[in-house]
């Protein structure tokens, strides 16, 4: 039973959005495993900006020249949130690659606090983009927009939802879900 609540809990971590025809345009899928696009290119990006780096020769450049390099790779998604409309694209090729190059920034930015001019300087820096990721990633999770998908559903988000059956373990009803979800929300209220 733990066990295949885990298998739940990793495969809705993977692509965080119910695996709805609706959802389709924020998930991709490799081999069979549904996985959350922006996640995907993101961490994909910080990956490959990390071996740039250690194989690379970014230990070579200055601070600033990291900073504007850094800012330079997150500015296609910083471009998207603000909805300048030559960068917000229906394309998953483009949204992928937006955050796959924020990914590169954001490595490389990790860099540049290591390399920056003094403690201060760097403590400041990594304090800045620590709080824009965190204030990124909440809005995108408490925003109104974020369900959209699901206003015009007849499931409205319930649990009777077949977008997200694949995330609960076979062997337990729809019922014991249910339960279970409203002794959770009360004990929490």
């Amino acid at each position: 039973m733990k066990k295949e609540r885990f298998k739940g809990f990793v495969k809705l971590s993977l692509a965080h959005h119910p695996l709805c025809w609706q959802f389709r345009p924020h998930t991709i899928h490799i081999d069979g495993i549904v996985l959350c696009l922006g996640c995907t290119g993101f961490y994909s990006g910080i990956l490959i900006g990390t071996l740039i780096i250690i194989f690379g020769s970014f230990f070579q450049f200055d601070w600033f020249s990291l900073v504007s390099i850094a800012t330079i790779f997150a500015l296609p998604t910083i471009f998207r949130l603000l909805k300048i409309p030559l960068f917000v694209s229906a394309k998953k090729s483009l949204r992928f690659l937006f955050r796959w190059l924020l990914g590169i920034g954001v490595s490389i930015g990790l860099i540049s606090v290591i390399r920056a001019p003094n403690l201060v300087i760097g403590l400041v820096q990594f304090v800045l983009g620590f709080g824009l990721y965190l204030g990124i990633a909440f809005n995108r999770i408490r925003s109104k927009d974020m369900w959209t998908e699901c206003q015009n559903c007849s499931h409205t988000m319930s649990l009777d939802c077949p977008g997200f059956a694949p995330f609960y373990p076979r062997n337990e009803s729809r019922e014991e879900i249910k339960n279970q979800y409203k002794l959770n929300e009360n004990m929490t209220s």
